[in-house]
């Protein structure tokens, strides 16, 4: 009964407002109608007695109705906090991913920078590798070149040098072989204009020296050598001056030659 009475005190409150008010109804009527016969007429205590239990179903109802209205309010708030929880770790959770989501963009764009960078700056290296490669080919090649050109110059040096040589040696020798040949014109002449003097041995020689003029005219003769008898050389001396003018080249510089000559002279050679 007190159990009710906590569980329900609006219910509790109202049968008990009916109650007294039955209770009032009863106390009047008593007194509007009493008469010695009351005693004999038990109806209205039978009415009472139903009306109460009325009110006591009716009590029991509206306290089940507020139990279940209670019950209902109270599985409302239980799924509404369900429903509050569900959405806050369901906005949480989309949180959460979203957190990881922007994370994850972040580090592949992170990512991507760095591989970009790096990329960018294995492309500039190589990039200078190459330059450089390419710079160190070109003056190696720049080198080559020059050195080939030193080459060839230093080879055309040597063979102008040589082609040179060549010349001047052919000319010498042709220079020689053009005194010889007049050397031998001016033995020739020498020995045609000499006169074997008395009482000269045979196999007699010595050694002149001539010296001329250009045209070939003699203007003196100097025994370089004696034959060891001087009408000997005396004849010989005597034999150039008569030879004079000797056979000599019209070319200056084979003249500058024979300006002084010194050759032997042998009749018996």
């Amino acid at each position: 009964m007190w159990r009710f009475v906590r569980e329900n005190p609006r219910a509790f409150s109202a049968a008990l407002l009916v109650h007294l008010a039955l209770l009032l109804l009863l106390v009047v009527s008593l007194d509007w109608n009493f008469s010695p016969s009351l005693a004999n007429k038990p109806a209205p205590v039978h009415a009472i007695a139903i009306d109460a239990r009325k009110l006591d179903a009716q009590a029991e109802k509206r306290r089940k109705a507020e139990q279940a209205r209670r019950k209902a309010e109270a599985e409302k708030k239980r799924k509404a906090e369900q429903a509050r929880r569900k959405a806050e770790a369901e906005k949480k959770r989309k949180a959460e991913q979203a957190r990881r989501k922007a994370e994850a963009e972040k580090k592949r764009k992170a990512e991507q920078a760095r591989r970009k960078a790096e990329a960018e700056k294995k492309r500039k290296a190589e990039q200078a590798r190459r330059k450089a490669e390419a710079e160190k080919r070109r003056k190696a090649e720049q080198a080559r070149r020059k050195a080939e050109a030193q080459r060839r110059q230093a080879e055309l040096k040597r063979q102008l040098a040589e082609e040179k040589a060549r010349l001047e040696a052919e000319r010498r020798a042709a220079m020689q072989r053009v005194v010889d040949r007049y050397g031998l014109y001016i033995k020739e002449k020498v020995q045609r204009s000499w006169i074997r003097p008395a009482g000269s041995g045979a196999r007699l020689s010595c050694v002149v020296e001539v010296r001329l003029i250009p045209g070939g005219e003699v203007v003196n003769v100097r025994i370089v050598r004696s034959s060891g008898n001087a009408a000997f050389d005396r004849s010989v001396e005597a034999a150039v001056f008569r030879a004079s003018p000797l056979p000599v080249p019209d070319e200056p510089d084979l003249m500058n030659q024979f300006r002084s000559i010194t050759f032997e002279f042998n009749p018996d050679s």
